[in-house]
């Protein structure tokens, strides 16, 4: 994989993140998702999870690579359980987790994610 293949992943993977937030809003908002918290809750049925387990360990060291993937697993299990609370009408509890003015475990997760793929 060259450079802007491993840039164009990381970027996609940074925007798919991004993404949730919009997503978990518009749950909440809506009272319907697109999405099942038993399948969002797997980390590796995402285009981003598939190309943790098949390409991520050839361009990074084992340290980076185990800490992406386990930040990545607990990012998606903790958007399946926000998007639980969005599906039950839970607002207030779902805008505390992705308000980027909280210190939720969501921000967090997603914050410590992208700047290690930054890293990259």
């Amino acid at each position: 994989m060259d450079q802007n293949e491993k840039k164009a992943k990381i970027d996609s993977a940074i925007k798919a993140h991004l993404e949730w937030f919009k997503r978990l809003k518009s749950t909440v908002n809506t009272g319907k998702s697109d999405f099942k918290p038993e399948i969002v809750c797997k980390d590796n049925l995402c285009d981003f999870g598939k190309w943790i387990y098949t390409d991520l360990k050839n361009i990074c060291d084992d340290k980076s690579f185990e800490e992406i993937k386990s930040l990545h697993a607990q990012f998606h299990k903790k958007a399946s359980e926000v998007l639980v609370l969005a599906l039950e009408g839970k607002k207030d509890l779902v805008e505390k987790e992705i308000s980027l003015s909280s210190n939720s475990d969501l921000i967090q997760l997603s914050g410590k994610l992208v700047l290690l793929l930054r890293q990259l």
